[in-house]
């Protein structure tokens, strides 16, 4: 691009530029991918509204609808769009607000936070009051996905992609 005569900081500036722009360029397609809020299957939970979902996962509340406990599964590969399509803040911001909830002393920790589909699978599946999300194409049916607002993955109007 900018050829040998280019002084060696430009050229470091060029390929920095340019990867910056691929990463730029790849982010909107990794955001159109679904997520999927999942349960145990022996949860009763079939649907929830954006602001329980919201409430659960920001740590205002501790209990699914019915009443029962909710024990949450963080998927580390997923939360980014999480956080950004479902609770409407960026990432730094949900962790932040978990550290002052911690501090203060409302909550005992972090939500569990998990490195693959699997292990999230696999904590929703030994929880019967776990909740989690993943990624939609990960989904199989050892877990129950929620719907979010009467919407469910791969409807159009689904929020959280």
């Amino acid at each position: 691009m900018w050829g040998m005569t280019a002084s060696p900081s430009r050229r470091r500036l060029a390929s920095t530029l340019a990867a910056f722009v691929v990463l730029e360029l790849g982010t909107p397609l990794a955001t159109h991918a679904q997520v999927a809020v999942v349960v145990n299957p022996s949860n009763t939970l079939e649907e929830l509204s954006l602001d329980k979902l919201r409430r659960l996962f920001l740590g205002q509340a501790k209990a699914f609808p019915t009443g029962a406990r909710a024990r949450l599964a963080w998927h580390s590969g997923s939360a980014g769009t999480f956080d950004r399509t479902a609770l409407g803040l960026q990432p730094e911001v949900v962790r932040s607000r978990w550290m002052a909830l911690i501090f203060r002393g409302e909550a005992k920790g972090f939500p569990t936070e998990l490195s693959t589909s699997d292990d999230v699978k696999q904590f929703v599946r030994s929880h019967p009051d776990a909740i989690g999300f993943l990624p939609q194409a990960d989904v199989d049916g050892s877990v129950k996905v929620l719907t979010i607002e009467g919407k469910r993955p791969g409807d159009a109007a689904y929020v959280i992609r």
